[in-house]
């Protein structure tokens, strides 16, 4: 348990490269792996920040995107690379084992991660995610590619209407996200032409033994909800939470009920009780 003020710090990553990390919160260590084509972690700096009445919540950005340092080669933006660079993070937070959280492609960081590094995960909460992007939209190629941030930033924002279930009210919470998200074009182009093609780790579900929280929207069209249960199905004794009435965002879509399914997971107890405390 560790309780903190907001702290900004840099992670020595692979071939030197330094990895911008913040952690804020009170509780537990919750260890949050970005998504992998192209986007900062302010996205879940924010979007999570429901949860730190219970959990200090690690996020960082990518190599080669927001404040963290640029590549010299696409091969940087491997999974595999994302993932070490993750675990030089935990290293530099002094983390032994820990929560880790992953939300669309970075539920993929998130169990290349855990099969990686097994004893380092404590628990595992999989978000609106897959073993495989094989026939999913979430690495569909766009075209053309945006060939800057300001394009990507727009881009962005026009898939939001698709990618949730009411997005009036998502598109409310993003106003103020999205001017203060950075992206990487670079990197954005390199996953959609790559579209992490070798990533399927359906075989090796298997081998994760953590407890193992599975959260998913049971309207999301990015990564549909099959694929969340299809991951529940391979990972032996993990729990599945299918919220109706929402899309790809559970934890802006559903705020309240994501909440809830994370604490009683981790048995956390209830935002009244944490209060109280």
């Amino acid at each position: 348990m560790c309780a903190l003020e907001a702290e900004e710090d840099f992670a020595i990553g692979e071939h030197g490269r330094r990895i911008f990390y913040r952690v804020s919160g009170k509780g537990p260590f919750a260890l949050v792996m970005p998504v992998n084509w192209g986007v900062d972690s302010y996205v879940y700096t924010k979007g999570l920040s429901s949860l730190e009445f219970w959990l200090a919540i690690v996020t960082f950005d990518p190599r080669g995107v927001g404040r963290s340092d640029p590549v010299e080669s696409p091969r940087e933006y491997a999974l595999e690379v994302t993932a070490r660079d993750a675990a030089c993070v935990a290293d530099s937070v002094r983390l032994d084992r820990c929560v880790v959280i992953g939300h669309s492609s970075g539920g993929a960081v998130a169990l290349t991660y855990a099969l990686a590094y097994p004893d380092r995960v404590s628990h595992l909460i999989l978000v609106s995610t897959s073993a495989t992007w094989a026939s999913s939209s979430a690495e569909s190629a766009v075209a053309p590619y945006p060939a800057t941030e300001e394009e990507m930033r727009r881009q962005f924002a026009a898939s939001i209407p698709d990618a949730v279930h009411e997005p009036a009210k998502f598109s409310r919470a993003m106003k103020e996200l999205l001017p203060r998200m950075r992206f990487s074009p670079d990197r954005f182009r390199w996953t959609g032409e790559d579209k992490s093609g070798t990533y399927d780790l359906r075989d090796r579900l298997r081998e994760i033994h953590v407890p193992t929280l599975i959260v998913h929207g049971r309207e999301d069209i990015v990564v549909s909800a099959e694929r969340g249960e299809e991951l529940h199905h391979g990972v032996a004794g993990s729990r599945f939470v299918g919220l109706e009435n929402c899309g790809h965002w559970p934890f802006v879509e559903r705020r309240g009920d994501f909440v809830s399914a994370v604490t009683e997971f981790l048995g956390l107890g209830s935002r009244r009780d944490r209060r109280a405390a």
